[in-house]
């Protein structure tokens, strides 16, 4: 009888262990997930987010904005860094340009969109991650390191990136 009710006991705490794991993970909200409508507030955005990654990447893009920022010492402009990207895939690179958006603590990184004015093929928008948070509307230099067809999944692929970038000035 005793041994019998112990096990009893063990499979009522596995149940209640089980069943408190999946409501604990039921209720979390992973770095992907819809933001509530009091969120949208928050962080301005005046429509509902894009029902896929890729969407939602291209709703991401700041607006291209009317500068000329002179590239940095010894740096490369985005169109650069567009036009030759497989030459610099892997190597670390220096930018300036304008911080035109900045997306904090998603999966872990600060995703900040840069532009410094020039543009190859439609594309003057570069995205770049950091664990600093610039100022929205700063002007900055950035290091980082260059990847290339990066996915993070459910339809999130960036053709070109700066990762675990240093802003240096």
């Amino acid at each position: 009888m005793p041994f019998k009710y112990l096990k009893f006991n063990i499979v009522k705490k596995i149940l209640f262990i089980t069943g408190v794991f999946f409501l604990l993970s039921a209720s979390c909200r992973g770095p992907l997930a819809k933001p509530e409508a009091s969120e949208q507030q928050v962080t301005g955005m005046n429509e509902a987010p894009a029902a896929t990654g890729a969407a939602h990447m291209e709703a991401a893009k700041a607006g291209k904005e009317d500068l000329t920022i002179e590239k940095a010492e010894g740096g490369i402009t985005i169109a650069e860094l567009f036009s030759n990207r497989k030459e610099y895939s892997g190597k670390t690179v220096k930018i300036k340009g304008k911080v035109t958006k900045v997306n904090p603590e998603i999966m872990g990184k600060n995703w900040i969109h840069l532009q410094d004015g020039t543009m190859f093929e439609g594309e003057f928008d570069l995205t770049v991650t950091s664990d600093i948070i610039p100022e929205t509307g700063s002007i900055v230099t950035i290091e980082g390191q260059v990847a290339l067809d990066k996915d993070f999944g459910y339809g999130y692929t960036y053709p070109i990136m700066l990762e675990e970038a240093k802003i240096i000035q």
